[in-house]
């Protein structure tokens, strides 16, 4: 009878676990769900330098060509020529930047992180001011309406020089900007994304190359460094 008695007490136990054990698993899951969609969210977010995701835009696919593989320039590079056309009408080549180190900023006038990043460079243009070529150049196949239309099938607006004359004005750029239509030299430096700046010496040998928006501090700390070895 005893027997009886403790393996009923058992079966009840067991019955008891069951339902605690069930009831508890679903939030467990979804708790667990959160914490890998979330976390990795939240300490992105403190990052305070950002990454490249975070102060860039991605180059369209359409259209680019080789320009959505990495870049194969590294420090200490030559880097390919260009002669283009500015705002101005003034055609302006790397060979008639000379003797100075040159900063060439690749952007797209609709995108929000070169927007934010033309008065940095135009602050730079007037700390340097002549010890240094700022020059900045179109880098994408697309005006500065490129993504205001909801329409999958919407035409995008093609880049003119209206669009470089926009930003210009806009963002108060005092630096040339160069227009690129058939963007052959964002292709030639294979430019992913938005904005991508290279720092070259006098002699145009990459000394750095910034992807995405930077603080004007880390421009002065380049720019220093090749001005106190020449």
């Amino acid at each position: 009878m005893a027997r009886a008695k403790r393996k009923r007490r058992n079966t009840q136990n067991r019955r008891s676990v069951g339902p605690v054990w069930r009831k508890w698993i679903i939030p467990a899951v979804i708790a667990l769900f959160v914490i890998v969609l979330v976390v990795p969210t939240v300490l992105t977010g403190l990052n305070p330098l950002g990454s490249p995701a975070e102060s860039s835009s991605a180059a369209p696919a359409e259209d680019q060509g080789q320009s959505q593989q990495p870049s194969v320039l590294g420090v200490g590079s030559a880097v390919p020529g260009f002669s283009l056309e500015d705002t101005e009408g003034e055609t302006i080549s790397l060979e008639s930047l000379q003797g100075k180190p040159v900063v060439i900023a690749f952007f797209a006038p609709w995108c929000p992180h070169c927007q934010d990043e033309a008065p940095r460079l135009s602050q730079i243009h007037g700390e340097y001011g002549d010890r240094v070529h700022i020059v900045s150049i179109s880098a994408t196949p697309y005006g500065k309406d490129y993504g205001q239309s909801s329409s999958r099938i919407a035409q995008h607006p093609r880049i003119t020089m209206d669009d470089l004359k926009w930003f210009k004005e806009e963002f108060g750029v005092t630096y040339p900007l160069l227009f690129d239509p058939s963007v052959e030299i964002g292709t030639a430096y294979q430019i992913a994304s938005f904005p991508t700046t290279f720092i070259l010496d006098a002699d145009h040998r990459v000394v750095e190359i910034f992807v995405g928006g930077r603080p004007v501090e880390e421009f002065r700390t380049v720019l220093d460094g090749i001005l106190g070895d020449q």
